[in-house]
């Protein structure tokens, strides 16, 4: 005997309500970054990687605790690109953390 189990109603809308409140579509993607930001005088760099990107920003696990409406400059080690943004979204985990382009551009990625 097969059981369907269908999605509560809520959480599709829930979904739909967040797609609609996002600027840009998002695409899962892994891309490797530096994260560079000024603190105490100095440059402090950091590894991070992405879990997904948009035209706008992206969603990344960083190796440093970034605070909230902290400006940093996102830099593609592959294509040597950066990027100014701002972290926007920060979780309960200190890893996880979102980024605003300043002037965003898609082509930032280097995807196809």
């Amino acid at each position: 005997m097969a059981i369907n189990i269908a999605p509560h109603p809520l959480n599709s809308t829930v979904q739909e309500r967040w797609e609609r409140l996002r600027s840009h579509k998002r695409i899962i993607s892994r891309v490797k970054l530096l994260v560079e930001w000024e603190q105490g005088g100095g440059k402090e760099r950091a590894n991070a990687v992405t879990v997904d990107v948009s035209h706008s920003g992206c969603m990344a696990v960083v190796g440093a605790d970034l605070p909230l409406r902290k400006r940093v400059r996102l830099i593609h080690p592959e294509t040597g690109r950066k990027a100014e943004a701002e972290v926007v979204w920060r979780s309960h985990e200190a890893w996880d953390a979102g980024f605003e382009l300043v002037k965003p551009d898609a082509t930032f990625w280097g995807l196809k």
